[in-house]
Parts: C-alpha cells; sequence; structure tokens
C-alpha cells in the first residue's frame, strides 16, 4: 500500500485537503482523531495524562481537552511531556488503521500535523504539504479558534519553520486553491502515487 503524508502549518487547509482525497476514494487516517482515541477514558495514556495535567480535568473526571491545548501550548516543557505520553499510542493506532486497509485499497492518506517533527515522513510514500502564508495562518487561527495574535504566533511557532517544511515536501499543494484547480491537483497526485512502489507493509 502507498501511504500518502498529508501534512502542512496549523490552519494551512490540510483538512479541507484531506476531504478532497475522501471524495476521490481515498481513505484519509486523521492524527487528530488518533489523538483523541489515545486518551479514552479507561486507556493508559489517559491515566498518563491525568497523573500529568489533573488540573485539565473537569470535576466529572472528563478531560478538557481545550484546557489541555491551552497548557500545553504555552510550555515547552508541558507539550514535550504530553508528546511522550501520546506518540506511542498514537504511533500504534495508526500502525493498526493503516493495515486495516491492505488489501482493501491501494493507497491511503495520513493528515498529521507534525509529519516532519515526528520523523514520520520517512516512512511516507509521498509527503504533500498544504501551505498558505504566515500572515493567512494568524488570520485564520484568530476567526477560527477566536485567539489572539500572540496566541496564534505561539501555535505557528511549535511547528518547524515554513521554509523547512517547504523543503522537506515532496509535493507542494497551495491551501487557497479554487475547487476545480484542487480537484486536478488531487488526480494528479493520485496518479503519482500509482507509480510509486511502497517503502514498507504495515500487515496486521
Amino acid at each position: 500500500m502507498i501511504v500518502i503524508g498529508l501534512t502542512g502549518g496549523i490552519a494551512a487547509g490540510k483538512s479541507h485537503v484531506a476531504r478532497y482525497f475522501e471524495e476521490a476514494g481515498i481513505p484519509v487516517i486523521h492524527s487528530d482523531q488518533l489523538a483523541r482515541e489515545a486518551v479514552l477514558p479507561g486507556t493508559r495514556s489517559f491515566e498518563l495524562v491525568r497523573e500529568a495535567f489533573p488540573d485539565v480535568f473537569l470535576e466529572d473526571g472528563t478531560l478538557d481537552r481545550k484546557a489541555l491545548g491551552k497548557k500545553v501550548f504555552s510550555s515547552d516543557k508541558d507539550r514535550k511531556v504530553l508528546e511522550g505520553i501520546l506518540h506511542p499510542p498514537i504511533r500504534e493506532l495508526f500502525v493498526r488503521k493503516i493495515g486495516s486497509l491492505e488489501g482493501k485499497s491501494p493507497l491511503a492518506v495520513y493528515e498529521v500535523p507534525l509529519l516532519f517533527e515526528t520523523g514520520l515522513d520517512r516512512e511516507m510514500d509521498l509527503t504533500v504539504v498544504v501551505d498558505v502564508p504566515e500572515q493567512v495562518q494568524l488570520s485564520r487561527l484568530s476567526k477560527r479558534d477566536h485567539m489572539t495574535p500572540e496566541e496564534a504566533r505561539r501555535r505557528i511557532s511549535v511547528q518547524i519553520p515554513r521554509e523547512e517544511r517547504l523543503r522537506k515536501a515532496r509535493i507542494v499543494l497551495p491551501g487557497d486553491l479554487p475547487e476545480a484547480a484542487l480537484k486536478e491537483r488531487i488526480s494528479e497526485i493520485v496518479a503519482l502515487a500509482a507509480t510509486l512502489i511502497p517503502k514498507r507493509s504495515y500487515d496486521v
């Protein structure tokens, strides 16, 4: 199976592009969804997060994801602690899900914000970066998540610099393409992926 790593700066339009892959019949695995599954009540990761960040849980024991996000994006130390807890189970869930698709689909997409930061790009057969100028990211974050400019810049700074992300990308996809142009680019990417040889098998 060919696996495309889909990434980009925060608010660049990854989820928007992912929907077009899905409309083209390509299965998409979303790392954000895996992160939610990793901290479901009863999991080891849930307990580890509660031990590390007891102040982001509500009185009924529910994890306040918004409070957790605000906390870890305000502290590099806290963010690294959370990443240390979540990355292993997310990785396990990814392998399990991609493995379940072996033999059912010749191609899959993994949408993941920290593709290059975590070294996952080395396992992908093709990397696609959705890109917009940083000023567009700031504007989108302010409107979408009601962030101050300082909070938005902090979120952006967690990822690798835009220039490095573009340099590492096999394909760069503008995050503001019109629908027809985006569909055409998706078709081209799918056609290119069909010519590649998989780096590894994910049989489970």
